[in-house]
């Protein structure tokens, strides 16, 4: 039986997901050699797959990452998956059912926030 679920690659120079230019209050939580470090930033370019985040940490792209957001009273896994200077762009991560659920209902709860803001 086929599976109707596909991957959709959008066109080159278009994003999957809507990034919204806001600042939300995180605190990002890393852990490296035994070590966690927290780091309270501002979140922003913010959309359903990720964040970019300023921090004067020394984060390598690849290192896993939690991030709650304040707002939201939320937190999700992610992955630095970019860095310029002390910018970092983090990608969401869902390893787990729970976090896939988690994750999901962070996406509708965005959508209705920025909805109302947009309108």
């Amino acid at each position: 039986m086929a599976n109707d679920i596909g991957i959709v690659t959008p066109p080159p120079g278009t994003r999957r997901w809507r990034r919204y230019q806001v600042t939300v209050p995180i605190r990002v939580s890393v852990e490296k050699s035994r070590h966690v470090s927290v780091i309270n930033s501002r979140g922003s370019q913010l959309n359903a797959g990720g964040l970019a985040f300023f921090a004067d940490a020394d984060l390598e792209i690849g290192d896993e990452v939690e991030i709650a957001l304040k707002d939201y009273d939320l937190t999700l896994r992610g992955v630095i998956r970019n860095r310029a200077n002390t910018q970092y762009g983090v990608k969401f991560l869902a390893t787990s059912p729970d976090e896939a659920e988690q994750l999901g209902l962070f996406r509708q709860n965005l959508s209705s926030r920025m909805g109302r803001l947009g309108a």
